[in-house]
């Protein structure tokens, strides 16, 4: 098991190899992301292997990712319409259809909105009252 001050270490090593962050329209900042001079197109060839053996690393364990193995393992498709619990009176459901799956998590629309957008949410299928 990894300590904690090598943990620190690796993530430290790993922050160097990391190019800086710029400001972009997306975080409020009109300026442009600043470019790495010595950047190439092999640079889009990152291999995690090496990277792990180079850094020391290792690599998360494959329980640290339940939400993946349980998007995979869902059911939920588009156009599948199922029940939601209405949040003002917890005893109501209300039939919704599935737009789009991302993960665990589905956007759903209430029935009878037709192609209104507005009022779509999400529900993570892990927490929410759903039949």
């Amino acid at each position: 098991m990894e300590t904690r001050a090598s943990f620190i270490t690796t993530m430290q090593e790993t922050q160097r190899l990391t190019p800086e962050k710029g400001q972009s329209p997306a975080n409020g900042n009109r300026e442009q992301f600043d470019s790495d001079e010595g950047s190439s197109i092999e640079d889009a060839d990152f291999n995690w292997d090496e990277f792990l053996e180079e850094t020391g690393a290792s690599a998360a364990p494959h329980t640290s990712f339940k939400h993946v193995e349980i998007s995979l393992q869902s059911s939920f498709q588009p156009g599948m319409k199922l029940e939601v619990a209405n949040k003002s009176n917890p005893d109501t459901y209300w039939v919704a259809t599935i737009i789009t799956t991302c993960g665990q998590l589905l956007l759903l629309r209430y029935c009878g909105y037709g192609d209104d957008r507005r009022a779509d949410f999400w529900c993570d299928v892990m927490t929410a009252d759903l039949h």
